[in-house]
């Protein structure tokens, strides 16, 4: 979650207290001695399986419509946001900082096996017309949400004049706010011999949709501070952790914080988020006889509540159960692989890879995914103003160009140009804000002379903010 989708400043020095969660080795080599980020609010969004139209953040919505698209192949969809309260990080001497503060956090993704759409698709009939080639079909969605109070701390390990080398830890406690899923696997289906061949009857297939219990507590009759504690009686604590290092080349002038390259290595998001299932989670298993897709569409035609739906699943479903208990949904983990290249006076070029970790070691288990895959931002910066262009290929196979700016303490972002200049894009890409307050001077012109044993730390000086 790259700086948690903080695209662009992403390797740069002046990330300050957001560098913690792209990696947290990253707030050693800073050129202030404190920064503290007041707030900072993200949302990010990718899908190859909806289209809305005749909308952007230019345009007015006058008729503006969301389009399921025809074709066939696996739909995926991904969506995270996440909000930073107080994010602080202090430099405690030229080797330690640490960093602290309150996020936020939300990812959703869904993703199916290969299946066929069109627009002439108007019953459960005509679906299995056009899909009895593809079965077995399976699809799965997963969604969570969480707020964490972090401590960072990073150090430098090796330090010799020419080269850097930084490494560091973050620990999280991390509490449930709502979680949920759903799961659909292996469903088969077969003409209908009984009826001349018209028609299906559903021959196998699961079930499972789970969620948490804090949401049953939420009622129309307990008013917004009512429903606020009945919301949070039900959450549940876990932790979490986040590992890096940073292996920095220096310039090899007079000032202590320019580098040629800058290597950042990060495993991030260990741990997971923790639940309890709501009273309305089921688990069914299909294989009762004679199962149309007339009798299910008539069965789930109308359904106006969770009760409703599971009254209807137990009279189609073979068994059914309601899960109890807790249940664990493991947080989007991977690895963060991040160079970041000086070019020339204020010009850098970062790239980042990510790499997921979650499905490889989690297997048939709840777990979280982000769509982030790789990312090249050109940028020009320096104390005070920022101009970015990260571009990025995500895992929905999507090309996006975005653009930022840093005028102060001021950073404004959108991931993907096309949503605001094209009718047809706002279901891809997102925007971020963050306001950081620094010192007012950076002190970049420290010297690094040996026989003054003065560290850079040690030089600085805690200024008051300047904008």
């Amino acid at each position: 979650m790259q700086a948690q989708n903080y695209q662009a400043i992403n390797g740069s020095s002046y990330a300050g207290s957001l560098s913690p969660a792209n990696n947290p080795s990253s707030i050693v080599h800073v050129p202030y001695a404190w920064d503290v980020t007041l707030f900072a609010i993200q949302s990010k969004e990718a899908t190859n399986a909806i289209k809305i139209k005749n909308y952007s953040l230019l345009k007015k919505a006058t008729n503006a419509e969301t389009q399921f698209l025809n074709g066939t192949k696996k739909r995926l969809a991904y969506a995270d946001q996440n909000i930073h309260l107080l994010n602080v990080r202090i430099s405690i001497n030229s080797k330690i900082a640490v960093a602290f503060g309150v996020n936020i956090r939300s990812y959703a993704f869904l993703q199916t096996s290969r299946f066929t759409w069109r627009d002439s698709i108007k019953t459960l009939r005509d679906f299995g017309d056009a899909n009895i080639s593809n079965t077995p079909l399976s699809g799965k969605t997963i969604g969570a949400s969480w707020a964490e109070v972090y401590g960072t701390y990073a150090q430098t390990i090796k330090d010799d004049g020419n080269t850097v080398l930084n490494a560091g830890i973050t620990f999280k406690v991390d509490r449930g706010l709502a979680g949920a899923f759903a799961n659909v696997q292996g469903i088969n289906y077969l003409p209908n011999i009984a009826n001349n061949g018209i028609g299906y009857l559903l021959e196998e297939g699961s079930l499972q949709y789970g969620y948490s219990s804090n949401l049953d507590d939420v009622n129309n009759n307990s008013g917004f501070r009512g429903n606020v504690k009945n919301f949070m009686r039900r959450t549940f604590s876990s932790v979490s952790a986040d590992a890096g290092f940073e292996y920095i080349i220096l310039s090899g002038t007079d000032n202590d914080y320019e580098y040629d390259t800058k290597i950042g290595v990060a495993l991030m998001d260990i741990g997971h988020a923790h639940y309890r299932y709501g009273n309305n989670s089921r688990f069914a298993i299909a294989g009762k006889n004679n199962i149309s897709d007339f009798l299910l569409q008539n069965t789930f035609g109308i359904i106006n509540s969770f009760n409703d739906l599971n009254d209807s699943l137990a009279t189609v479903a073979n068994t059914i159960s309601a899960p109890g208990g807790d249940f664990f949904i493991t947080q989007p983990t991977r690895f963060i692989v991040n160079v970041d290249q000086h070019l020339s006076a204020n010009f850098f070029l970062n790239g980042e890879l990510t790499i997921p970790i979650s499905p490889a070691t989690v297997k048939n288990k709840l777990y979280l995914k982000q769509m982030n895959l790789l990312a090249i931002t050109p940028r020009w910066e320096n104390r005070i103003f920022g101009v970015y262009l990260p571009v990025q290929f995500n895992q929905v196979k999507q090309f996006w160009i975005g653009g930022a700016f840093k005028a102060g303490p001021l950073l404004f972002g959108i991931h993907n140009w096309a949503n605001i200049f094209s009718k047809n894009s706002m279901q891809n890409g997102g925007l971020y804000l963050a306001v950081t307050l620094r010192p007012g001077s950076s002190h970049d012109k420290s010297s690094r002379d040996d026989d003054q044993k003065l560290s850079r730390r040690e030089r600085k000086k805690l200024d008051c903010p300047r904008f």
